[in-house]
């Protein structure tokens, strides 16, 4: 073990000169009356090694400088020199280390080891590798047992404290309270921005659950209104099939009857010539028989146009009646005139440009034929009244009820709504609005793409006839405009009637003929009998009204085929519309699935259901399901940092915990030990029991209770030893914290003042055994202690400067 090998004083308190004392590994004793400065070496080892002014008993730096005398002068600064033997290289350093401190009177210190200069802390660190401190417990100075007996039980405990190394802990501990408390700071910062996020996450997941119901809805509802076209499709094209069929059976029988009636024209063509000729030989030169023959020709030419008249007015009739049935809701205006609210067809209470005309029908579609009334309640009568009298199905347009839900600024570079471009009565405002307003004319389908690009979702028509619709479904091509209206049916109507009109003025003109001729008519009256006998002859009327038979079959057999044919065009242009509808679901064909095997009417009843559930769920922020994947993002990414710096709370309670129970046992360990040293030491000084423990077992923070009972005593606390019992208690204790923590050397200056004779014996005796361990420096004048030494210095002062001699005391 290191220990001191010299000490040498400059300048230091009183002394003056350079003073160079050789020291021994063992039990070495410095020596002289009071106020002779022996005290002083023992502090100038502590001030070399460190120690602050205050604690060696000087308030001032300049203090600790020999201040001079009556004929001496003062130092100008401190010098200690300490030489340690660093044999066992306990110490980093060279096997003889000299450590110096030098002080001036403005109270700066210099430190060296071994001639560099250094800090006073890497002095300190240093010295501390040997277990050598400036405040270490080898040193008592004078008063430190008294100290130790009066201090209060909580610094007593604290020596047990420094020697165990809980110090650390207790830094450690102290730091991860603060480091708790910045973390748990962190914490409740972060969970407060936690929670205000996750209100709004809610919030956005109430709104994205509502959106994803609402395009789960409305996928399922494209799906059924895919169904029901393409259900719908199917249909019409079968109706088609089986309408294509009737209309070549049909038109096979009227090509029958048509080569039936031309050949019956044939056979009456050849009867009339036989008349003819039978006419003739009655009617040789007579000039009567001549007036009869162009009277049979007048009659017979009047009953042929009145036949041709006859013909006409059934096909006018037969033409009006499948014009009612084609006009749809025109036809049926004649049948609800009793009803004063019906104001007319759309059609008919609108006009417009002519260039706007193809836009205008394809903006309105179906539309146009729909029913105008006042009231919902004239709509239901109405209704009523075609049900009952099975006269057919309409569309109407309540005036008071229908609204328009148009409320979009027109989109730059449209033409204007279509709404705007119609000319018609006020009171017609809302349902031209209901059917017009929400459709947009544009120049041409280039500027409607355009306006798509830029994000306008409207419905928009061209002036040629292209629909864009809002959904995305873009209809277009070569438009063939419909038929203004019913006019092939009216021109064939006015041309069948201007034809009976003409006929019936021939008929009036060769009547008046026939009136003449009739009275010219003398000699022939029995040739004209004979002739019109054989001119309606039986065979004749037969083959006339046979002819008529089949003529009269021809025509219902053509008003079956236009029939057929009217509806087949309206079956093309509900295949039309359909194809036009199919747009916009055809590439959800291969995800119909179940739902092509499904009945119309549950077709119907689940369109109706979903409509009333996307209705149940109010306006919808289809942003939300965007907004709530961003946000869920950003919300995982601090939950994950909030989880972090709860793991990292969790990691410091936890540190604390382990750095508290790791005290508790490097205390409980320290105090276990030094107590069985103090007892052990106690027993050998008093031959007593002596203990050591704390207020509060519980309680690691507690004071410190030392109790002791010397031999023949009952065990007491040290508050009520004797004086000389509390100073052997404390030094028992001192030492038993020493050999917990063994020192290279131990200092006691002026330890053995209360003892008497027979205490100092013991003390002695204590440290002559532990100096075979230890070197042991002591300031005393107690014979027995000095006796026992194994060196001995002797001090004196003389004209205020203290002086060093070395003594040899006989060995016996």
């Amino acid at each position: 073990m290191s220990y001191i090998e010299r000490i040498v004083i400059q300048g230091f308190k009183s002394f003056k000169r350079k003073v160079s004392v050789p020291l021994l590994p063992g039990f070495t004793v410095f020596t002289g009356p009071n106020g002779s400065g022996k005290s002083n070496v023992a502090e100038a080892i502590s001030f070399v090694l460190g120690m602050q002014s205050r604690a060696i008993r000087a308030k001032k730096a300049e203090e600790l400088i020999f201040h001079g005398g009556k004929s001496k002068e003062a130092a100008e600064d401190a010098r200690v020199f300490l030489h340690i033997n660093n044999s066992d290289k306990s110490l980093p350093l060279e096997q003889e280390v000299v450590v110096s401190r030098r002080i001036n009177k403005a109270g700066v210190s210099t430190y060296k080891i071994n001639g560099k200069t250094v800090t006073r802390q890497e002095i300190v660190d240093i010295l501390a590798q040997g277990r050598i401190s400036p405040y270490g417990h080898n040193v008592i100075h004078q008063g430190d047992v008294m100290h130790l007996v009066e201090m209060d039980p909580v610094d007593r405990r604290k020596a047990i404290d420094e020697i165990s190394g809980i110090l650390e802990y207790e830094e450690k501990k102290q730091k991860a309270y603060k480091e708790l408390e910045r973390v748990a700071e962190k914490l409740r910062e972060a969970e407060i921005i936690l929670n205000e996020r996750l209100q709004i996450l809610e919030r956005i997941k109430r709104d994205r659950d509502m959106a994803v119901r609402y395009q789960e809805l409305q996928k399922e509802l494209d799906l059924v209104r895919a169904a029901l076209i393409w259900l719908e499709y199917s249909n019409v094209e079968v109706d088609m099939k089986e309408l294509d069929k009737k209309i070549i059976e049909l038109e096979k029988e009227v090509v029958i009857l048509d080569k039936e009636i031309k050949d019956l024209d044939q056979e009456l063509e050849k009867e009339e010539k036989i008349l003819d000729n039978i006419t003739s030989e009655f009617l040789k030169v007579s000039d009567s028989v001549e007036v009869s023959k162009k009277l049979a020709n007048l009659r017979s030419e009047i009953e042929i146009k009145r036949d041709r008249v006859g013909s006409n007015n059934r096909e006018i009739e037969r033409i009006r009646e499948v014009l009612n049935r084609e006009r749809g809701g025109k036809s049926f205006i004649s049948h609800l005139k009793e009803f004063s609210g019906v104001k007319g067809i759309l059609a008919d209470l609108i006009s417009f440009r002519g260039d706007y005309g193809t836009a205008v029908q394809v903006a309105g579609g179906s539309h146009l034929n729909d029913i105008v009334v006042n009231t919902s309640d004239t709509a239901v009568k109405c209704v009523k009244h075609l049900k009952e009298n099975r006269i057919g199905r309409a569309r109407f347009l309540p005036i008071d009820k229908v609204r328009s839900s148009a409320n979009m600024s027109l989109p730059r570079g449209a033409i204007d709504w279509v709404s705007n471009l119609l000319q018609f009565k006020p009171e017609y405002k809302m349902v031209v609005d209901y059917v017009f307003s929400t459709t947009a004319c544009t120049k041409d389908a280039d500027t409607a793409n355009s306006i798509l690009k830029a994000g306008n979702r409207v419905r928009m028509v061209t002036l040629d006839g292209d629909l864009f619709e809002t959904g995305g479904a873009i209809t277009g091509g070569f438009f063939k405009a419909a038929a203004s209206g019913d006019s092939k049916f009216f021109k064939d109507i006015e041309r069948l009637e201007r034809e009976n009109k003409d006929m019936l003025e021939d008929i009036d003109n060769l009547e008046i003929q026939i009136e003449k001729l009739s009275k010219q008519e003398t000699k022939a009256q029995s040739i004209s009998s004979e002739v019109k006998k054989i001119r309606f002859d039986e065979r004749m009327k037969k083959f006339r009204e046979k002819r008529k038979e089949s003529y009269e079959k021809r025509l219902t057999l053509l008003q079956k085929l236009n029939e057929n044919k009217i509806q087949r065009a309206r079956f093309e242009a509900k295949e039309d519309n359909i194809k036009l509808q199919w747009e916009r679901y055809k590439e959800l064909e291969k995800t119909l699935g179940d739902f092509k095997e499904m009945k119309e009417y549950k077709l119907k009843e689940r369109q109706k259901y979903l409509i009333m559930e996307i209705d149940k769920l109010g306006p919808i922020n289809l942003r939300a399901v965007d907004e709530f994947d961003a946000i869920k993002k950003d919300f995982d990414v601090f939950k994950e940092k909030f989880d972090t710096i709860m793991d990292e709370k969790n990691t410091v309670e936890s540190s604390v915990i382990e750095i508290e129970k790791k005290r508790i046992e490097v205390f409980t360990i320290a105090l276990d030990k030094v107590n069985k040293s103090f007892r052990d030491i106690f027993r050998e000084l008093t031959n007593g029991d002596a203990d050591i423990r704390l207020q509060d077992t519980n309680n690691l923070d507690s004071g410190l209770i030392i109790s002791a009972s010397p031999s023949g005593k009952r065990l007491l606390n040290i508050d009520s030893m004797s004086g000389g019992e509390k100073t052997l208690t404390a030094i028992a204790f001192l030492f038993a914290i020493q050999r917990y923590k063994p020192s290279p050397f131990y200092i006691l200056d002026e330890a053995d003042a209360a003892l008497d004779k027979v205490n100092s014996a013991k003390l002695r005796d204590l440290i002559k055994k532990h100096s075979k361990l230890a070197q042991f420096i002591v300031i005393s004048h107690n014979d027995e202690i000095v006796r026992a030494a194994d060196q001995i210095f002797g001090v004196s002062m003389e004209d205020g400067e203290s002086k060093l001699l070395g003594i040899k005391l006989p060995e016996n």
